[in-house]
């Protein structure tokens, strides 16, 4: 009774508006209105092989096997379609650089309850997040990325680890980077440590958005010291 009457209170005073619409909420753990979170444009690659996430993050391999051999890949997806004009778009702004990490984390746990279903987590050993740069974590005051992974972890059980992968290189961002500029600026930008930890285990990499995947292929191709593992992506977002 006593939680119920403090989040009364909270409402009047700090009322929770959908951040997209701003039409009021009276949940306080949904994230966006019932109508924005169903205009949300959901990508169902979770239950389709081959799909457009799997095949840009291929690169140059061109088949899922070729990709298996190569980057140890073994199934990739989206959650939603990154779309202008759509409600996705203000919330990955407002996520990654208005202060509001937790639409991550919400939008992580929706997307771990609509996508276990198709199998999507199965024989996950460990979620890691796409680590931020030390200088630009200090800068934003956190990583959306880990906000997603606890999200989903929330959802599946599965660990969230945050210490086996680093980001060494301070890039520009990828969106202001252009063709071959894209792959340079990302080169050699990650670095594991203590691999032997993580030998031989299913390892679900999470990142809030892709669109050429050499981001992630970097990061893949850094986590190969860990022997032995094998790799799931895990996109909040896929940019069209």
């Amino acid at each position: 009774m006593a939680s119920v009457l403090r989040n009364a209170l909270f409402s009047l005073f700090y009322p929770h508006n959908c951040p997209t619409c701003d039409n009021y909420i009276g949940d306080l753990s949904k994230v966006v209105c019932d109508e924005c979170l169903a205009s949300l444009p959901r990508t169902e690659q979770a239950q389709i092989q081959d799909n457009g996430t799997e095949m840009v993050l291929w690169g140059k391999a061109d088949s899922r096997a070729a990709a298996k051999k190569t980057m140890h890949m073994e199934r990739a997806a989206a959650y939603l379609f990154y779309e202008k004009e759509n409600p996705i778009q203000d919330m990955i702004h407002l996520m990654k650089y208005k202060d509001q990490p937790m639409i991550g984390y919400k939008l992580g746990r929706q997307a771990a309850m609509e996508m276990q279903y198709a199998g999507f987590f199965d024989s996950i050993d460990i979620i890691v997040p796409m680590p931020l740069h030390p200088k630009r974590l200090r800068e934003r005051g956190y990583n959306q990325s880990e906000y997603i992974a606890k999200g989903i972890s929330d959802i599946t059980g599965i660990p969230v680890d945050t210490t086996h992968v680093m980001r060494i290189k301070n890039t520009p961002q990828q969106a202001l980077q252009r063709g071959e500029a894209r792959k340079q600026n990302v080169a050699d930008a990650f670095e594991v440590n203590h691999p032997e930890q993580m030998y031989y285990k299913h390892i679900l990499i999470v990142d809030d958005l892709i669109t050429t995947g050499e981001t992630m292929r970097s990061c893949l191709r850094a986590m190969k010291r860990f022997r032995g593992a094998t790799f799931s992506v895990f996109a909040l977002c896929k940019a069209q």
